[in-house]
């Protein structure tokens, strides 16, 4: 995107970002972080507006253009793409933000439209969003009983495709629920640096700013709070390195490994290091952490974020992971973890841009990457060693479908129950020989992960 703009409009701003995170080999993360000279240029006020504006157009697409066809009596794909974003900004406004009077949303979609569009096009957007203001309360939603999933994209913004294999997997009720929970705003959820401080200390430093927290029902590191009405780098703590962003079910995926101080250990898929970090924290920054990703980029990230939680351990690798060579690593690992590449379907909350850029063939390309990187990172875990794998989506091929491809490959691994039990006992029942766990947004308020741990057999000598 544009970043040398010197537009500081919320609006515009927002314009922006959809129209650059929209964009197949963009992800919206990326395009907020390479604007982030500009958000933060905003006053509190208007980067709020931005942030909500940016979010829930993502987030609510599919009812948004529900609402632009019956307007507008096109189809939108018949719809320029650009016209299409400014609409879509306009609608929301009008829809889904109450404090924003009807006639100011229209106004300064319209001044925003004119310079993107011109006068002309400009016209064309006037007439729907007016059309919207007055009739959007009494338009008619398709029939829930005869054409449920087109009933679901239109008021859960969940895509046709994905609604389809949701309710041939989950049911049409589960569906519906798993569905209304992608439209919640997540809270921000902290994991505490026990290094560093302890979560009570942390409290009480945001109960002196006024922000509210509560501590997270699982993890015993984790603080979720809402509204803090500033970047995460101004909470407190922040610079002395107490604590990082990581969703509860994130912080469980860590726990279920269980490292330890003095092992040596690997972070086969590291990406920006959050949980390698984790995985220090409990190491009590001793012994051996390797963290490997191709992406160059993101482990200057993870560097700079191991060196603000004052982590020392770490060392970084860049290796595909499916051709690397035990001499690439070292030798051998007393645990693995493989946070492997997956469609992210579990993460719709964080991520809306997720649910309009995958497709249906993204979930079997994914699992059959997975069963790769599984298989490939199992060679360096030592025998007798932990192996956990871990994917942040629901999807079964991605989920259960690698697990039993794996274990009829591999014999020389097995299912961990009864460390699955001690660690994680909340999520299992002893008979049933439970070694993984997934959490969905609707059930547990967390992000949608599918995690299982694994053992590596002994060797005859041991």
């Amino acid at each position: 995107m544009r970043t040398e703009s010197k537009q500081t409009d919320p609006r515009a701003l927002a314009f922006e970002l959809i129209e650059s995170g929209q964009k197949k080999k963009a992800t919206l993360d990326r395009s907020i972080e390479a604007a982030s000279a500009l958000i933060e240029s905003l006053s509190a006020k208007d980067r709020a507006l931005c942030n909500a504006l940016v979010f829930g157009v993502l987030r609510h697409r599919g009812r948004l253009d529900h609402i632009i066809q019956a307007c507008s009596h096109r189809p939108i794909d018949r719809i320029d793409p650009i016209i299409l974003t400014l609409l879509r900004l306009g609608v929301f406004q009008l829809v889904c933000l109450d404090r924003i009077p009807d006639f100011a949303a229209i106004h300064a979609t319209m001044e925003l439209s004119k310079k993107k569009v011109g006068r002309k096009a400009a016209g064309f957007i006037n007439a729907v969003l007016r059309k919207t203001a007055t009739e959007h309360s009494t338009l008619a939603l398709p029939d829930k009983r005869k054409k449920f999933t087109t009933w679901l994209t239109a008021t859960c913004s969940i895509p046709p495709w994905l609604g389809k294999r949701w309710v041939s997997t989950f049911g049409r009720e589960n569906a519906e629920k798993i569905g209304r929970a992608t439209l919640g705003i997540p809270p921000i959820t902290l994991r505490i640096n026990h290094l560093n401080v302890s979560r009570d200390a942390m409290l009480n430093a945001l109960d002196q700013e006024k922000i509210f927290a509560d501590v997270t029902h699982y993890s015993d590191s984790g603080i979720n709070i809402t509204a803090i009405g500033r970047p995460v780098s101004c909470l407190p703590g922040f610079d002395q390195g107490w604590f990082q962003v990581q969703d509860e079910a994130a912080q469980l995926v860590t726990t279920l490994l269980d490292p330890r101080p003095g092992e040596r250990i690997l972070d086969a898929c590291a990406g920006l290091g959050t949980k390698t970090c984790h995985m220090g924290q409990l190491m009590k920054n001793k012994g051996d952490l390797v963290a490997n990703d191709p992406d160059v980029e993101k482990q200057k990230g993870l560097i700079a974020e191991a060196q603000r939680l004052g982590l020392t351990l770490i060392k970084t690798v860049s290796f595909d992971i499916t051709k690397a060579r035990l001499e690439d690593m070292g030798g051998y690992f007393q645990r693995i973890l493989v946070d492997a590449p997956c469609t992210g379907l579990g993460v719709m909350r964080r991520n809306p841009d997720i649910r309009w850029k995958r497709r249906k063939n993204d979930i079997q390309r994914m699992a059959a990457l997975q069963k790769k990187v599984l298989n490939a990172a199992a060679n360096f875990v030592a025998p007798g060693g932990v192996l956990v794998y871990a994917v942040c989506s629901c999807e079964p091929e991605e989920n259960e479908g690698v697990m039993d491809h794996f274990l009829k490959k591999r014999k020389d691994f097995t299912a961990d129950p009864d460390e699955f039990q001690r660690l994680l006992p909340w999520f299992s029942a002893p008979e049933t020989q439970q070694f993984s766990f997934k959490t969905y947004p609707n059930h547990t308020g967390m992000d949608g992960f599918f995690t299982a741990r694994l053992k590596r057999m002994p060797t005859p000598e041991c």
